[in-house]
């Protein structure tokens, strides 16, 4: 099977690496598309600069103009451009780096079963690309023996957002099937937007298609701090990655993959996390105020949640 590589590109200071890693895969992509959302094609003209040609050299890189208009529109232009041209696809974020048998050991999985995606483990590293630890898997899947581990939608609900934790990790350290693909088009559980979360909503609505396969091989590393996201701590992606816990516990109430009193858990534990790390945020008071109000199952509290969310993922364009 093919594996295509989508790259929504904006960082061009990890370029070298990014190009290295997939030059040292074992089993390599078919095709590499770069989408460059940076300004003025900063990224593109690094990329294909002459201080770099030794690292494109026989890689088949393709490079677009991407619509500038955010990480995740990026990502859903790349996907228009592959156009379902490969059984399998990687969307493989720009900062991030990926082992040499990445490729080869998620083609493994994917021949081993039908499967909605295949994920990886990966370390956290330092923004120099310094790993630094590993993530904390669920004991049951860090202690079986098979190296390849299918998991079911019920595990995939009952050991992330009802508890507030994305143990998968993120795009980059996942395999799709292209069959599975169009849930990335659609960001949202019975009407209920998880946009912020979109990693690990994506894995979770994968799982209602087919079992995820785990493989339990620190395949790649995932950079903290830095220019990314999850360095901007009280910027609107960070805030939007910690409501979208509770959007997630409600649509996965509404879908019946979670109880009430599980997802009153999943509120509760957000709102102690959202009072301690933004209580001192004005555009997080109205969320503040109502998760308490949803984990004590409150009636109007779902409806006035929905307005707030809503209207802040409009407010920044999600």
């Amino acid at each position: 099977m093919d594996i295509v590589t989508l790259v929504p590109a904006f960082k061009p200071q990890y370029l070298p690496e990014l190009l290295s890693s997939l030059r040292l895969q074992t089993r390599p992509s078919s095709r590499i598309v770069f989408s460059d959302d940076s300004p003025d094609g900063a990224y593109r003209a690094v990329l294909m600069s002459e201080a770099l040609a030794p690292l494109r050299a026989g890689l088949p890189i393709e490079c677009h103009e991407g619509p500038r208009r955010g990480g995740y529109p990026n990502m859903l232009h790349l996907l228009d451009i592959w156009a379902q041209s490969s059984p399998l696809v990687h969307l493989l974020l720009d900062d991030d780096v990926i082992y040499p048998e990445f490729y080869a050991r998620h083609l493994v999985a994917h021949a081993s079963g039908q499967f909605s995606c295949s994920i990886s483990r990966r370390w956290t590293a330092n923004d120099a690309g310094q790993p630094l630890q590993g993530q904390k898997v669920p004991a049951a899947v860090d202690q079986a023996a098979h190296r390849i581990v299918a998991l079911d939608a019920g595990v995939v609900f009952m050991t992330t957002a009802v508890e507030c934790c994305n143990w998968f990790g993120e795009f980059s350290n996942a395999v799709f099937r292209a069959e599975t693909v169009p849930i990335l088009r659609r960001p949202q559980f019975e009407g209920v937007s998880y946009a912020g979360l979109w990693d690990l909503g994506a894995f979770m609505a994968a799982s209602l298609l087919h079992p995820v396969a785990h493989i339990q091989d620190h395949l790649g590393f995932f950079r903290t701090g830095g220019q990314g996201n999850s360095g901007k701590f009280f910027g609107p992606y960070m805030k939007a990655a910690h409501v979208g816990y509770a959007a997630l516990g409600l649509g996965g109430r509404r879908l019946g993959m979670y109880s009430d009193a599980q997802a009153r858990q999943c509120f509760s534990t957000i709102a102690t996390a959202l009072a301690q790390r933004y209580g001192s945020q004005d555009d997080m008071q109205v969320f503040i105020a109502l998760l308490p109000r949803l984990a004590q199952g409150e009636a109007a509290a779902e409806g006035e949640f929905l307005l707030a969310w809503n209207a802040y993922l409009q407010q920044h364009d999600f």
